[in-house]
């Protein structure tokens, strides 16, 4: 994995500098290929020609493209074992080869790799993800010839489908060398690329401006096909995770499906829509990678077969969701929901203030909603508590075998509600489990155990079937790349339980337990997790970092890939009505003069839009209540200065029941002691005459 990881980076440095030279092409002509005494340059071979299936896209050798190569560029072939190997799948590769000509002498050097396919447009294949690069190799040129340059792969690199060979062609080359291009006389377009230059970016050689090639070009792969039809590989089976069936969906959703067979040849997943009749496709996920997380390796984050589909365009109403797995022998399985769309939601994007700002009297609330047929949006809040813990359990134990990291943290979230008001998630029969047996058989449901790690796609189906039998009575929710205000919200505002899933060079599962402080300008916020892993109640930072979420643990950062929330259906959260809007011919916004607000203390704001068809969704804000970065401190009257005017307008505001100071009655709080009252006259008095410090608000 390191040898690879140094591969690629080197692989992307050369292609840096290249791109800094951004050297043209020559001027290029095709001439006919001659009959040559083809050589072999073949390092590190080990497969018997016996044992071997080669596949190309090419079937003669018929031009030779002249004063094309440069030297430092990467060629690609779009190459498909089931048109040559009987038994395609798996195929492992072993090498890739090229075939170029030479003028003269020279030295070069070399790689191969293989690369998996991007189908964002399925007519035209295109080089996708790098899956692994050669060793490389540099070899001696002893003749003008033409010669078939090979590059092994130890061990070798298996696919379950069509892929793009690569071939990296170094440097500093002998200018006389000439080296040359060979192709057939088979034309065609998103087969054979080439790339020289980052700003110019990867060039169809079938379909660029500057020169057709009048064939594909000899690259040719050589590996060892699974037999059988794709062994033992079971067909497709096909599910939809996320959204559920007869939900109701605003604007944009992340769909979300998982293969249940085993299978490891899922080609592809197509996620379709239809409005009672034909359906139209939203698009492929060909890289269903899913991360096995398991408190101690290192994984990339993985999303698995999911679509982000954004649907404002279509007509509201009911549709019909498809999603279907193809593998590559072409056997197929479907699964669908009925959905309702409504692509305009009611949701009030809350566009001031923002998450973790201060605000003091009044309050505005500015919104923006796209829904043409909204009726009102009301207000509620919540007030939080800046170092808010959940109050989590441990596992109770120093160490967790690695494929518990995911039940125990989901034990944990469980727990929570076993303690508060639901005991049955945590009994079995009338056994109360201790949080770590809970764990154990959370991970058995999650397939832990099988697998040597969780994926995520197992906690969503094994949630549902771990909780069914014991009367289905919670709901879960996810969140992909949660951030810290999301987490808060989710947390502490709706009250779930909650659990997120970590990557980077430990991919593991943490239950979320709380926030330990308020964000403060220029430093990362801590949030505090219950770690399955030792067993500890730890705070760690977490950060934006280029739009990803992270976390630090155990002194590296961490992408936050998913969040899952567990709530019972029959849980209900407080909030207090503080108004509404119903007028939306000055935009939609909403003026508020709190009272007997605490300073320094934080507070949600949940507005909620309604429309006219019965269709309700909202959208949170968390703001702190702190006036003393808006008004000078003992300026009661709001005019600007701290004076014996303010004197007379405390006194009336406290004996005679006066207007209350600018920023709200908690300003007369003037020595600080929590109370508003004679003492704060007195204090001001006494600051009037020099005989005391300026007054707190």
């Amino acid at each position: 994995m390191a040898r690879r990881t140094i591969a690629i980076i080197l692989m992307i440095l050369l292609l840096v500098a290249v791109s800094a030279q951004a050297r043209p092409k020559q001027s290029t002509q095709a001439v006919p290929f001659t009959n040559y005494d083809l050589q072999f340059l073949r390092p590190n071979s080990s497969l018997a020609a016996v044992d071997s299936c080669q596949i190309s896209a090419v079937d003669s050798l018929v031009w030779m493209i002249n004063s094309w190569i440069i030297g430092d560029e990467l060629y690609k072939v779009y190459l498909d074992p089931a048109q040559a190997c009987p038994n395609p799948y798996p195929f492992s590769v072993s090498e890739v080869h090229i075939i170029l000509v030479f003028s003269d002498t020279t030295t070069i050097t070399y790689e191969g790799d293989i690369e998996s396919v991007d189908m964002t447009n399925p007519a035209c294949p295109f080089p996708g993800e790098i899956v692994e690069i050669s060793p490389t190799y540099q070899d001696f040129v002893p003749d003008a010839n033409a010669y078939d340059i090979w590059v092994a792969f130890d061990p070798p690199i298996v696919v379950n489908g069509p892929f793009f060979a690569g071939f990296y062609l170094g440097a500093g080359m002998n200018p006389t060398s000439q080296p040359a291009l060979v192709t057939d006389d088979s034309p065609g377009s998103c087969l054979s690329y080439n790339i020289w230059d980052t700003t110019i970016g990867w060039y169809d050689l079938g379909d660029n401006p500057d020169y057709i090639f009048p064939g594909q070009l000899a690259m040719y792969v050589v590996g060892t096909t699974g037999g059988s039809g794709g062994g033992t590989e079971p067909a497709p089976n096909v599910v939809i995770l996320s959204p559920y069936d007869n939900s109701t969906l605003f604007g944009s959703a992340d769909l979300w499906a998982q293969d249940l067979s085993g299978s490891t040849i899922i080609d592809y997943m197509s996620f379709e829509y239809s409005l009672g009749g034909a359906f139209t496709e939203i698009g492929r996920d060909f890289d269903g990678t899913s991360p096995l997380r398991d408190g101690a390796s290192a994984v990339t984050s993985g999303a698995g077969f999911s679509i982000d589909w954004n649907f404002s365009a279509v007509s509201e109403g009911n549709y019909t969701l498809r999603v279907t797995a193809m593998d590559t022998l072409g056997r197929s399985s479907s699964d669908s929901v009925t959905l309702y769309l409504e692509p305009t939601p009611p949701t009030p994007l809350i566009i001031s203030p923002q998450p973790g700002s201060d605000f003091c009297n009044p309050l505005d609330l500015l919104m923006s909603v796209n829904d043409e047929d909204m009726s009102y949006i009301d207000i509620k809040r919540k007030a939080g508590s800046i170092g808010f813990s959940k109050g989590l359990r441990t596992v109770g134990v120093t160490s967790v075998d690695p494929y518990l990291v995911a039940g125990g943290a989901f034990a944990l979230a469980t727990y929570y509600w076993g303690d508060n008001g639901y005991p049955n998630l945590i009994k079995q029969g009338s056994t109360v489990l201790t949080p770590l047996q809970l764990a154990q058989n959370l991970a058995a449901a999650f397939s832990s155990p099988d697998n040597g790690g969780t994926y995520d796609e197992d906690i969503i189906t094994g949630l549902g079937s771990y909780f069914a039998p014991i009367g289905n009575m919670l709901d879960f929710d996810y969140m992909r790349n949660p951030g810290y205000f999301d987490m808060r919200n989710w947390l502490e505002e709706q009250e779930r339980s909650v659990a997120i899933g970590l990557s980077g060079n430990t991919g593991t599962w943490l239950a979320l337990d709380g926030f330990p402080g308020w964000p403060e300008p220029g430093i990362d916020p801590l949030i505090r997790v219950s770690n399955p892993l030792n067993g500890l109640i730890e705070e760690i930072p977490i950060r934006n970092y280029f739009g990803i979420n992270q976390v630090l643990l155990n002194g590296t950062w961490h992408n936050v890939d998913l969040m899952i929330s567990l709530l019972p259906k029959a849980y209900t959260v407080s909030r207090t009505t503080v108004g509404a809007d119903f007028d939306p011919t000055d935009g939609w916004s909403f003026n508020w003069t709190p009272f007997n607000l605490t300073e320094d203390s934080i507070y949600y704001f949940t507005a909620t839009g309604h429309d006219g068809s019965g269709h309700s969704d909202a959208a949170t804000v968390l703001l702190r209540y702190n006036c003393q970065g808006f008004y000078t401190a003992g300026d009661y009257d709001g005019d600007g200065s701290s004076d014996i005017a303010d004197l007379v307008y405390l006194i009336d505001y406290i004996t005679a029941a006066g207007p209350p100071p600018v920023g709200g009655p908690p300003r007369a709080d003037a020595n600080c002691d929590g109370f508003v009252n004679i003492a704060d006259v007195v204090y001001y008095m006494n600051f009037t005459f020099g005989l005391a410090g300026t007054p707190c608000y």
